[in-house]
């Protein structure tokens, strides 16, 4: 049997493998639940998709490309106004950081890149990772590596290497080099302030430690399900989307599920 797993699926299940089972096998989502960052990480997300695909085809000039990525965003949600003020939001922290990179060596090479890499394979069970990419580029010194987008209120001066996405891309492209490209909010920040380019180096033996990590979490993984038993990790509950459902006794919570959360498509891990 062939087991995928994408780097966010993976966090998930380290966290908590009962979040896990809740949020990519079974699909809930809370009927009212707040829309907030993730919204908007998803929105800069594709804004940014949009320009580096137009500096790729290298037909327009910055300022075009800052006009034709503006008014994509406000005509795909015209019709949203919740998704319209995240729109207004995130517009003018786009047209800066766009103009603050201008010119800044980087020679973008593809967008949104999807990846497929086999972390194990037995005779009986194969797991392979898979995500998607979001940008690769050269720089001036003809290094390529791959960069992943983060929006955030505050700022990360000092990143950590550890991180599941990171370390997947680095694994995955067989790259020592992963850019953390912050797009900040920060209403009283400059420019400068931020947008931060962090540069994180990795060494093969940290990769490796990594696989084998992702490897054991995967194998637990198979377990549970064959087992039809996903554990709680009680020190993740707090924030959790789920902690309504876990708060309430074994024999309500499946009442709790159909009348305070959305049940999607049930999601096979083999297939």
């Amino acid at each position: 049997m062939i087991l995928t797993i994408s780097p966010s699926s993976l966090e998930t299940l380290q966290e908590c493998p009962q979040k896990y089972e809740y949020g990519s096998i079974r699909r809930l989502r809370p009927l009212e639940e707040k829309r907030d960052k993730m919204d908007r990480g998803s929105l800069v997300h594709e804004m940014l998709e949009l320009h580096y695909k137009s500096i790729i085809e290298g037909k327009l000039s910055v300022g075009e490309i800052i006009m034709i990525v503006t008014d994509f965003a406000r005509q795909k949600y015209r019709d949203d106004e919740y998704e319209f003020g995240i729109v207004e939001q995130s517009i003018p922290n786009y047209q800066e950081y766009a103009t603050f990179y201008a010119g800044d060596g980087w020679q973008p090479l593809a967008v949104e890149t999807p990846f497929t890499k086999v972390l194990f394979e037995n005779d009986q069970h194969k797991i392979v990772s898979e995500g998607k990419i979001d940008l690769i580029v050269r720089n001036i010194s003809g290094q390529t590596f791959p960069v992943a987008h983060k929006t955030s209120d505050k700022n990360d001066l000092y990143p950590t290497i550890l991180s599941n996405q990171f370390m997947c891309y680095a694994w995955s492209t067989d790259s020592a080099i992963i850019v953390k490209n912050d797009i900040g909010f920060q209403k009283s920040y400059g420019p400068a302030q931020r947008f931060h380019r962090h540069m994180l180096n990795y060494d093969p033996a940290i990769l490796a430690e990594w696989r084998e990590n992702a490897i054991y979490h995967c194998m637990k993984l198979i377990n549970f399900v064959e087992n039809e038993h996903f554990p709680r990790q009680y020190s993740s509950c707090f924030r959790c989307r789920y902690r309504k459902v876990c708060e309430s006794t074994p024999d309500a919570r499946e009442y709790k599920i159909s009348s305070q959360y959305k049940v999607g498509e049930a999601f096979d891990i083999y297939a």
